[in-house]
Formats: C-alpha cells, sequence, structure tokens
C-alpha cells in the first residue's frame, strides 16, 4: 500500500498580491515563487534572470586539461574519449567528441558496457585502448575513482585527463582532474554534471564562451537534465539556453526525436531522454553517441527509429520485471512488510533494476532493492525516500558486498547470491535501528486551485519558471473536494482519463500506468487531487492537459492511515507492540461483522482500502484493524481476498455454522505481542 502525505504550504494572499505587483507577474506566478523561497523582487529577479557563464579556467586544473588537449590535437596524437552509457556521459561522450573532430583531431571514443562491464574505466578497457594506440584518454562523467586503472594506462605510455562530478573516494588520481567536488576547487559549480564539467572544458579550449554555448549547449541541456541535478545557477543557464537551441532542429538526430511539439525539460525527461537511454540499458550505447554526432538527416532518422523500437523492447521487458517483482513479494509476503524491501530474480536485465526498484519505491512507499542473479552473482540497484540515506544503509553491510556505491537516494551492489538473505536481514535491521519509524512518503506541492483555475491561461502564468527540473520542480497543485463523475481507459486500456467536476466547473485529467479497474474510488467520490498542468500541441491546436499525481478521499486521515498501517506491518514482521498500538489492531466481534458485511459475496472488482475505512469509521474502525481483521477473517475460513497497492480483492466463501473468531490464533498472537512489549519496557 502506497498512501502519501501531502505537504502543502499556505498561502499569504496579502503578500502573493504585493509581490506580484512590485514584480510585475501574474499572482499565481507570484504564489509559486513565494512557495519556494523567492519571497522579495531581488530573489525573484534573481531566479527569472537570465544569468552568465563564468569563466571555465576558475575550475581547478582546468589549465592542465585543457593545454595536454590542444598539445594532443595539435600533435594528431591519437585522443580517446571514455565516457559512460547514461545520458550524462553519453552527452559528454557527443560533445567532447564532435569537437575534437571539427578541430581535426585524431579522435575515437570509448563507453562501456553497463551489462558486462559496468560504469567507470576498466583494465580491461584499458588494455583494448592502448592496443589501438591511443596516447591521451580523456574521461568524461567518470574518473575522479580511477587511480589503478590511471596508474595502469599510464605504465602502457597513455597519458589521462581526467573530468567528473562525482565525489572524490579518498586521494586523487595523478592526473590532471576537473572537477568542483575537489577540495581546492574555488569555482562553486559542485551543481554541475558532468556534461556541464565537459561544457566548461570546451569553453577553456575554445576561448570563446558564446561560440561554445552556441554549438553545444543542447547536448549540455541533455545531460543536466537526465542527470537529474539541481537546475541552479549555470544549470538553470545552461538548460534553458539548451532548450531554446533544440527549438531550432539543427542537429539532426535530435531532432529525429524531438517531433514538431514545443521542448520542454519535461518532454526532455520523459520522453527524449528516456529513449536515448535505451541502448545503454539493454544494448550498445554507441548507437545513442552515433546519433546525436550523425550531420546526415536521413541516416539519423533511421538510426532515430532504430532506438524508439529498443526503448519499446525497453518497456515490455521492464513490465515483465516489475510483474515478476512484484510476484515475488506477494509469493512471500513477509518480504512486503519490510521496512527496505529487498527482492531479486534470476536473468532480470541489469540495465533495468535502477528503474524497477524506483518503480517499486513508488509503488510500495518505502526504499526497495532489486537485484538480478546472473551467472554466480546479484548485481542490483536500490532507490530510497527522502529521510532514508539507502547508500549509508547498503555501506553499513558492506563485509557481505563485492561492490557498491552511490548517494542518499540511490544505490548500487554486487555480491554473491548466497548472501541475499542476509543482505535483506541485515539492512532491514539496520533500518529498524537507524530508524525505528521509517519517514513516510511525501508529495510536495505548491498551493491549492480551484477547479475554473485548471486553464491554459494557468500554465501560461507560470511559464516563466521554466526551466522545470530538480530543485525547480514542475508546479503541482491540490485541487480539493471534487466530485468524480466518470471513469474511461486510454492506450489499448493502461491509462485512464477522469471525469470530475469541482464547484459548477467540470475537467477531465489523466493518470498514467493505472488501469480504470485499478482505481480505488467509486463513482460519486469526493476527491482530493494533486494536479500537474501542462500545454498539449497537437496538429496545431493548443489545449490544457491535466495529470493526476496522486488522489485521496476527502475527509480521510491520511496520516492516521499510514501511522496504522505501519503498526499492522510492525505485527507482521512479528516485532513487539506497545499496549495502545495492539489496541488500534483490534477489532471487536461488532467491527468484524461491519467488515465482513460489507464484502461482495462473489469475486468481482477491487475495492477501495481508503473508501472501506472511511465507510467503517463510524464503527470505530480504522486501516491497522480493517487490515487484521481481513486476516481473521481468512483465517476462520469465511473470506478469501487480496491486498495490491491500495486496492482489495475480497469476497465471502460459503460456511456452514458459525465461526468462532475468539478462537483465531491471531488475537493470541497480537495479545503475545503486546505482552512482550510490556515484560521488555519493565
Amino acid at each position: 500500500m502506497n498512501l502519501k502525505l501531502w505537504d502543502i504550504p499556505a498561502v499569504d494572499k496579502v503578500k502573493t498580491v504585493e509581490l506580484a505587483k512590485k514584480c510585475g507577474v501574474e499572482p499565481l506566478l507570484a504564489a509559486l515563487l513565494r512557495a519556494r523561497g523567492m519571497d522579495t523582487p531581488e530573489k525573484v529577479s534573481g531566479f527569472l534572470g537570465a544569468g552568465e557563464f563564468s569563466d571555465p579556467f576558475n575550475m581547478k586544473d582546468m589549465d592542465r586539461a585543457s593545454s595536454r588537449i590542444r598539445l594532443a590535437v595539435d600533435n594528431f596524437e591519437h585522443i580517446a574519449v571514455y565516457g559512460d552509457y547514461d545520458m550524462d556521459g553519453l552527452s559528454s561522450t557527443s560533445m567532447l567528441y564532435t569537437y575534437l573532430q571539427d578541430k581535426g583531431a585524431n579522435v575515437s571514443y570509448y563507453i562501456p558496457r553497463r551489462d558486462i562491464e559496468g560504469y567507470g574505466m576498466n583494465m580491461g578497457a584499458v588494455d583494448t585502448l592502448s592496443k589501438e594506440g591511443v596516447d591521451l584518454i580523456v574521461t568524461v562523467d567518470n574518473g575522479v575513482a580511477a587511480n589503478k586503472e590511471i596508474a595502469y594506462a599510464k605504465s602502457l605510455g597513455m597519458d589521462v585527463v581526467v573530468t567528473d562530478h562525482h565525489q572524490p573516494q579518498g586521494a586523487l588520481p595523478d592526473a590532471p582532474l576537473v572537477n568542483p567536488h575537489r577540495e581546492d576547487d574555488e569555482s562553486g559549480l559542485t551543481y554541475l554534471c558532468g556534461a556541464g564539467v565537459v561544457l566548461k572544458l570546451l569553453m577553456a579550449l575554445e576561448g570563446d564562451i558564446e561560440a561554445v554555448a552556441k554549438r553545444y549547449i543542447d547536448l549540455a541541456a541533455l545531460g543536466t537534465v537526465g542527470d537529474s541535478v539541481e537546475l541552479i545557477g549555470e544549470n538553470r543557464l545552461i538548460v534553458s539556453r539548451g532548450l531554446e537551441s533544440m527549438e531550432k532542429r539543427e542537429r539532426p538526430g535530435l531532432a529525429a526525436l524531438l517531433g514538431e511539439d514545443p521542448v520542454t525539460s519535461t518532454k526532455l525527461s520523459f520522453g527524449v531522454i528516456p529513449c536515448l537511454n535505451s541502448p545503454g540499458r539493454i544494448g550498445t550505447p554507441d548507437s545513442t553517441v552515433r546519433l546525436l554526432t550523425h550531420q546526415d538527416r536521413e541516416s539519423a532518422r533511421i538510426l532515430a527509429e532504430d532506438i524508439q523500437e529498443e526503448n519499446l523492447a525497453r518497456k515490455e521487458m521492464m513490465d515483465r520485471v516489475i510483474e515478476a517483482a512484484q510476484e515475488a513479494l506477494e509469493n512471500r509476503p513477509e518480504l512486503m512488510y519490510d521496512r527496505v524491501l529487498v527482492v531479486w530474480g534470476e536473468g532480470w536485465h541489469h540495465g533495468l533494476v535502477g528503474l524497477v526498484a524506483g518503480r517499486l519505491s513508488e509503488l510500495y512507499g518505502k526504499p526497495a532493492i532489486v537485484l538480478s542473479v546472473i551467472d554466480g552473482e546479484a548485481r542490483g540497484s536500490g532507490r530510497s525516500i527522502e529521510g532514508f540515506d539507502i547508500f549509508r544503509a547498503v555501506t553499513e553491510c558492506g563485509d557481505l558486498l563485492i561492490h557498491h556505491g552511490g548517494h542518499p537516494m540511490a544505490a548500487g551492489l554486487t555480491l554473491s547470491p548466497e548472501n541475499l538473505e542476509e543482505f535483506r536481514r541485515r539492512i532491514n535491521r539496520y533500518a529498524r535501528e537507524e530508524s525505528p519509524e521509517m519517514p513516510f512518503p511525501v508529495l510536495g506541492l505548491d498551493c491549492t486551485l480551484q477547479g475554473r483555475a485548471l486553464a491554459l491561461e494557468s500554465c501560461r502564468a507560470f511559464a516563466p519558471m521554466e526551466p522545470f527540473g530538480v530543485g525547480n520542480p514542475t508546479p503541482a497543485f491540490a485541487v480539493m473536494g471534487a466530485t468524480l463523475t466518470d471513469i474511461r481507459g486510454f492506450g489499448r486500456g493502461n491509462h485512464c482519463e477522469l471525469t470530475c467536476r469541482s464547484g459548477s466547473a467540470s475537467f477531465k485529467c489523466k493518470l498514467f500506468k493505472v488501469r480504470p479497474e485499478e482505481i480505488p474510488y467509486p463513482l460519486g467520490s469526493v476527491l482530493d487531487l494533486a494536479v500537474n498542468l501542462e500545454e498539449n500541441h497537437y496538429r496545431g491546436s493548443v489545449s490544457l492537459s491535466v495529470q493526476v499525481r496522486d488522489m485521496r478521499l476527502s475527509g480521510l486521515d491520511r496520516l492516521e492511515c499510514l501511522r496504522d498501517y505501519r503498526t499492522y506491518e510492525k505485527f507482521k514482521r512479528g516485532e513487539p507492540l506497545l499496549p495502545r498500538e495492539a489496541e488500534r489492531l483490534r477489532p471487536d466481534r461488532d467491527r468484524l461483522a461491519a467488515v465482513y458485511t460489507l464484502l461482495p459475496r462473489a469475486k468481482g472488482p477491487g475495492l477501495g482500502l481508503e473508501e472501506l475505512v472511511l465507510r467503517l469509521e463510524k464503527s470505530g474502525l480504522n486501516m491497522g484493524m480493517l487490515l487484521f481483521g481481513l486476516e481473521v477473517l481468512k483465517e476462520r475460513g469465511l473470506i478469501d481476498y487480496r491486498v495490491r497497492g491500495n486496492m482489495l480483492e475480497a469476497w465471502r466463501l460459503p460456511v456452514k455454522g458459525r465461526a468462532d473468531i475468539t478462537l483465531s490464533p491471531l488475537f493470541r498472537e497480537l495479545s503475545g505481542l503486546a505482552e512482550k512489549d510490556g515484560q521488555e519496557k519493565e
């Protein structure tokens, strides 16, 4: 079950109107800016202003790096750009490779295979480059931790220049190193991604900031959006100018993917970048670099079609792995009640496990780690929720691991399959000790809107805040008290279009990756909706697109529901309960009867858990009691049921005579856990 808490800041209408007048902007834009901490004209001007690029030589070692590369170009040395298989590394490779080609350099590129070589430099790749006669390796988006590989390359007669944006781990490599995270770098550009660092390198090499920006800013924007770095400072400048550049459709390969609609950071994030990332996930990443560096429009179009087909295959593969992962959780329900989900399977594609972990984390509202077992090795990736450092949690299990790395919200790891169960046990023990009460998933919203304000004018009011991304998310609004009047499927029934009424206004909104039968609310339900607004361009016409991020029943206390559900999970894990926690789970006969009478006599459409709780509140029943009560009824042979997400499939079974629920072992187990807790406290 995944119920998010909503964080909606209060709006000071008087101060919002004052700011709007002082800055000459729409009140909605002023409200959004204030919600994000820009509450003075000076802050607003600084945020909405264009800004400018700083001197690239402010970065430590930029002089050494650019001098060595210029020398290699002048002497026609063989230069190899050593990249990475994700969007940041692919765009960085494309930028530097194209620039050096334009300068007449003897240049090639090397991108390691995700499924075979993994991230970063490796000894085998260094050997390959040496055999190819490479004189200088220039890393992009990697290299800061490749001390051994760089030393080995130098022993084979190759020089190395490192450009990277990842945190240094211990001693720096013995090579010119351009990385804003090194302690002696005073540029203040720690927010740059790998492509941003390469853009600065090209500016240093060329000596003309504007000329480089004009030629390469679109590729730098791809890397910046794709790497989910914060859109502040020069990142904001890179993306805003990059979007303007992309509108010109001057890069054939990118133009083939963009189509004719206006280019936005959202379009890049959810359309173009996943497509460009697909070869690096399930195929050969070189095809993305070929597309981004291609000059012939017709061949670029053909290559783009191939990559789009590969992306469709990636989506289908991902759906199968998500389904397999959910089945693995359902087949072993104890896994689902862990604080940190750890699930694995044979032969799942290594390039997809991170995406699947993100999807499971979203579905279940908790950190998730997904691993694939191939050739006697388990490799995986984890995604977290705000407030729980998954990298630290993985690191605490380091003695079980072969490799690991990451940051608070994501981690990668490799271990032997025989250690999987122990790893699952240990990381959950750490989670229990470090976060006895795991953080709840929270959805941050900017403000509330009335139904009549769901209009194109609202989209255009906040357009000056573009580009959107990390640190400046697409505005999200709460529409309170809307009545659900219709549900229809689209896209082969895999998505929903909802019709709602708010006051005198009726509006349609879309809910992606949810089938109509998975909507946990019946028609007529009064809902609060969390939505994004977008302009939709189709065949020359412009319309409003309202996309649902989340929805909840109006009047239901979600925080209480979540707390009760966490108590139920605690019971399922067999952990001691406080007496008051046990009471929150223990229904009496009348409450169980109330649950039983609401269930259908035969298997049919699912019921929404929130809807049931709201209907049973008058009986004193909460979410924990509902779930515990369902178990008791099933144990006594009265019902059968399954919970998936926020939906309950439950139905009554034929029963002869009366079943005495007071004989349920579950009640004794619940009492035992509460007594155990009391004894431990004594």
